[in-house]
């Protein structure tokens, strides 16, 4: 081969590379896939400002609170007229059996009694009655925070009018009050001179000294004990458990407080049956029973 023909297929040579390259680009390019499409913008968000005409609503006044201090105190030591019956209502269960069985409140803070919900207030029941705090038995549950409470004071005189002297309750706002309980239940059987305690656990009953004689019967409205515990020694009642009725035939045969108070209590004297002022008249064995035991609030029921 010479040295033209030589000079050609170098010629060739390179022509061929330098005529494929490009084609072979331009192969891969066509293989190759097409740019993604951007995509479309977010829509825009347009505000228009409008007036809003709102009516606003008159925040009501608070409940005016009466005047308490104007108010008698509805406690043993005062006849406060005006005061409700019981209408037949017995105390509540507790929705919470763990709180006590049977319903109360505890008073934690002096607060107006009413004679109906939203009613007139006849007087004051206070936070603590005669040094303990006020605990009542709740009869009924009203709407809007109303409780319905038994109390311990009289509504009338026996001499003005017998039946308006035990049984009273009355309407309390029951943010003034904390709930409470008891499992104790009480009943006195004047006729077999017998009382009957039951703590929770089923009843025991005991043979009583002395109720109220026939012109000063124990009081048979439902009642309940007060809470206080009197230690008297050297009196006709060493030990009292007071409870929440009076007398209904004696204005006032304590004439230091003014008061016919009907209680539990231990006695030095021999008498039995139907003897006393109205007072349960108890053996010290059965007192201990009760004695700083008996939860405030208890029912006690006479027949």
């Amino acid at each position: 081969m010479g040295a033209a023909s030589r000079r050609t297929l170098v010629g060739r040579v390179l022509v061929v590379p330098a005529l494929a390259v490009p084609a072979l680009a331009l192969s891969l390019g066509a293989c190759a896939p097409a740019p993604a499409a951007a995509p479309p913008p977010p829509p825009q968000v347009v505000t228009v400002e409008a007036p809003v005409d709102v009516a606003k609503a008159q925040v009501p006044a608070p409940e005016p609170r009466p005047d308490l201090s104007a108010l008698t105190v509805v406690d043993p030591l005062h006849v406060v007229p005006g005061l409700p019956g019981l209408d037949g209502l017995t105390q509540l269960e507790n929705d919470d059996p763990t709180a006590g069985r049977w319903r109360t409140a505890v008073v934690t803070r002096d607060t107006a009694a009413y004679d109906a919900p939203g009613g007139t207030a006849v007087g004051r029941l206070p936070a603590y009655t005669l040094g303990v705090p006020t605990t009542v038995p709740v009869v009924e549950v009203g709407d809007e925070g109303w409780l319905r409470v038994m109390v311990a004071a009289r509504g009338a005189l026996p001499s003005d009018d017998a039946t308006q002297v035990n049984g009273r309750t009355a309407w309390v706002r029951a943010f003034d009050t904390r709930p409470a309980g008891t499992d104790w239940r009480i009943e006195v059987s004047t006729h077999d001179q017998t009382v009957t305690i039951d703590e929770g656990d089923g009843p025991t009953t005991y043979a009583v000294i002395a109720t109220g004689a026939p012109s000063r019967p124990t009081p048979r409205a439902p009642q309940f004990v007060v809470g206080t515990f009197w230690d008297q020694p050297g009196t006709y009642t060493p030990r009292v458990v007071l409870l929440s009725s009076q007398s209904e035939t004696i204005d006032a045969y304590d004439r230091e407080t003014g008061t016919s108070a009907t209680a539990f209590h231990t006695t030095p004297l021999r008498g039995r049956g139907e003897i006393s002022n109205g007072c349960i008249r108890l053996s010290d064995d059965v007192l201990d029973v009760l004695w700083h035991r008996v939860p405030a609030g208890t029912l006690v029921l006479v027949s």
